[in-house]
């Protein structure tokens, strides 16, 4: 099959994205220890437009110069994904890819629906809430890029899931105090008041030690997400295998380290060279189970650990 861009020659904004999205995801993979030389050629653009399409869109929230602005932007993007407006090139050649790889829209959908939740005041109520907010904004992203990376199947579906919700419990403890600068507090109401405190505590010190049980009960949750991903380890092609154990392994530990008030980088990428050569020994070890190989099958997904969520794609219920 030829690359995106052979086949897209003759759509020169479309060839210029995905040119771009290419080298850019290249250079960021690379800083998370990936080998983005493992992905085939055409997958590789595919899987690089995913990338920008999700990195532009959240540039859209973040970086808008206030609420109304976000909003708008996000009204168009909306309309761009559903044809009621001529899409950019990036939109257009992620829409074309889409359908050509059966990527679940569906999951763009709940994506754009996490950052809206993003604007204005962020106030979370329970774990459950948590974990809506956590498919929308990360377990949805992962669902759409299994299919690119040849993960099928509905147990493996519920394995994403896993991962992309423990990826963003974790990130959500490595961004406590820039999240309270920009108001937000994802920190769920309940477990704050059992400890005595409130989301305005947090805002106002979102370094407090009084913070500390709640952050490492996040690490704990995100703990049994991590676990149950990994076990479906063997449903992921072997030559993505490593970096989808090193991914979850090296994020869990980045969020139970700031959950103990630890000063930890952001990415991967800031961790010291002793801390990198740890984890890939561990990943070694790791890969060399007979569950992770496939000789073994993994235990049944536990559906408690998507209690709360709706009958969206790859929950289990």
């Amino acid at each position: 099959m030829p690359s995106l861009r052979a086949t897209w020659s003759g759509y020169a904004p479309w060839a210029v994205t995905v040119a771009a999205c290419r080298e850019e995801f290249v250079r960021v993979a690379r800083s998370f220890w990936l080998i983005p030389e493992l992905i085939p050629g055409v997958a590789l653009e595919d899987v690089a437009l995913l990338y920008c399409f999700c990195r532009r869109l959240d540039d859209a929230v973040d970086e808008a110069p206030d609420a109304a602005s976000a909003r708008d932007a996000l009204v168009r993007w909306r309309d761009e994904m559903a044809g009621r407006a001529s899409p950019r090139p990036l939109v257009a050649a992620f829409l074309a890819g889409a359908a050509r790889n059966g990527l679940p829209l569906a999951c763009a959908g709940h994506l754009l629906d996490g950052m809206e939740l993003d604007l204005g005041v962020v106030r979370i109520g329970d774990d459950d809430e948590l974990l809506r907010y956590a498919y929308r904004v990360s377990a949805a992203v992962g669902l759409m890029l299994a299919p690119l990376l040849g993960v099928h199947g509905r147990d493996a579906e519920r394995r994403v899931v896993d991962l992309g919700l423990a990826l963003q419990l974790s990130n959500i403890l490595l961004g406590v105090a820039g999240d309270a600068r920009r108001g937000r507090v994802y920190l769920p109401a309940t477990r704050l008041a059992a400890g005595g405190l409130g989301p305005e505590d947090v805002l106002a010190r979102p370094t407090d030690p009084r913070l500390r049980p709640v952050l490492e009960g996040i690490a704990a949750l995100a703990a049994r997400h991590y676990a149950s991903a990994e076990l479906g380890a063997a449903t992921v092609p072997i030559r993505y295998r490593h970096g989808v154990l090193l991914l979850g392994r090296v994020y869990g530990a980045l969020g139970r380290r700031a959950a103990r008030g630890g000063s930890a980088p952001v990415t991967p990428s800031g961790l010291p060279w002793t801390t990198k050569a740890f984890h890939l020994a561990e990943l070694l070890l790791i890969g060399c189970r007979p569950r992770v190989l496939g000789f073994t099958a993994p235990p049944p997904h536990d559906p408690a650990l998507h209690r709360g969520l709706p009958a969206w794609r790859g929950v289990n219920r």
